[in-house]
C-alpha cells in the first residue's frame, strides 16, 4: 500500500555509486529512470492527485507539464445569482475531433454535448472560451524541479536495479560483467518491480469499502459522471 510519502532521488545516489559499472552517475540520469519506472509500474496510487483551472482560448489549452493521467474535468459555468457552477466534460467519440477545432472549420458552428480531446500536449474542446477544471494525477516534485521516490522498500529496490540493470548492460555485452552477476541484477528487479506494483495497487481496507459498496448494488445508478462519483462509495439505502 501506499503511504503517500516520498523522497528526494539524491537518497538513492549513494546506495548506486558504490557499483564500478555506475561511475559518473548524475542526479539527472536517475530522475530519467525514476520516469521510466513509474510509467513501468503505472499504478495511479504512485501519483499526486491535482486539480487546476486552465483558460480555454480557441477550443484549446495546453495541458500541465506534470500530467500523468486525467482523471476528470469540469466545465464552468456563471450562474444568475453569481454563484459557480460546474458541468462534466465527457471524452470526445469523434475521431476527427482535434481536426474539428481547425481554423475556419465549419463544423465548429455545430452544437453538441461538452466534451474534450487530448493530442500533443493540449487539450480540445467543445466550447471555444471559458474555465476547464481538470482532476489529474501528478509527478511529486521536489523544490529543485526532481521527481521524488514514493516511500516505499520495495519501490526503491526496485529502481535501485532497474538503474543497475540499464547501467550493467553495455558493460555486459563488453564482456566487463560476468553472466552471474548480470543475471543476479535482472532476477532482483524482476522480483521488486513485481513486489512495488502489488504493494501499490492493495487497496486499504478503507478503500476496499468505498469499492464494494460502489459496486455491489441491486440498482446501478447511471449518473456517477455527471455527479463527479460523489455518491459511489456510498452503501445502497432500502426503504422497508
Amino acid at each position: 500500500m501506499n503511504n503517500n510519502k516520498y523522497v528526494s532521488i539524491k537518497t538513492i545516489i549513494y546506495d548506486i555509486v558504490k557499483y564500478p559499472f555506475t561511475e559518473g552517475i548524475q542526479t539527472e540520469d536517475i530522475a530519467l529512470y525514476l520516469n521510466n519506472l513509474l510509467s513501468l509500474v503505472g499504478s495511479p496510487f504512485m501519483f499526486n492527485k491535482k486539480i487546476v483551472d486552465i483558460d480555454i482560448k480557441n477550443y484549446k489549452a495546453p495541458l500541465p507539464c506534470d500530467l500523468i493521467q486525467i482523471e476528470g474535468t469540469r466545465y464552468m459555468i456563471n450562474c444568475s445569482d453569481n454563484n459557480k457552477r460546474y458541468l462534466p466534460l465527457s471524452w470526445a467519440s469523434n475521431i476527427y475531433n482535434s481536426y474539428l477545432h481547425c481554423d475556419g472549420s465549419p463544423d465548429l458552428t455545430c452544437n453538441s454535448e461538452d466534451s474534450y480531446s487530448v493530442n500533443n500536449g493540449f487539450i480540445y474542446t467543445s466550447f471555444e472560451e471559458g474555465i476547464l477544471q481538470i482532476a489529474y494525477l501528478a509527478i511529486v516534485s521536489d523544490e529543485e524541479g526532481f521527481p521524488m521516490i514514493p516511500d516505499n522498500v520495495q519501490f526503491k529496490q526496485a529502481l535501485k536495479y532497474y538503474i543497475l540493470w540499464q547501467y550493467a548492460e553495455p558493460s555486459y555485452y563488453r564482456g566487463e560483467i560476468t553472466d552471474k552477476v548480470y543475471n543476479d541484477i535482472q532476477q532482483k528487479y524482476a522480483w521488486y518491480v513485481g513486489a512495488a506494483t502489488n504493494s501499490f495497487n492493495m487497496p486499504s481496507m478503507d478503500r476496499m469499502e468505498s469499492m464494494k459498496n460502489g459496486l455491489i448494488r441491486l440498482f446501478q445508478g447511471m449518473n456517477h459522471h455527471s455527479q463527479f462519483w460523489n455518491n459511489f462509495n456510498k452503501k445502497e439505502n432500502f426503504r422497508q
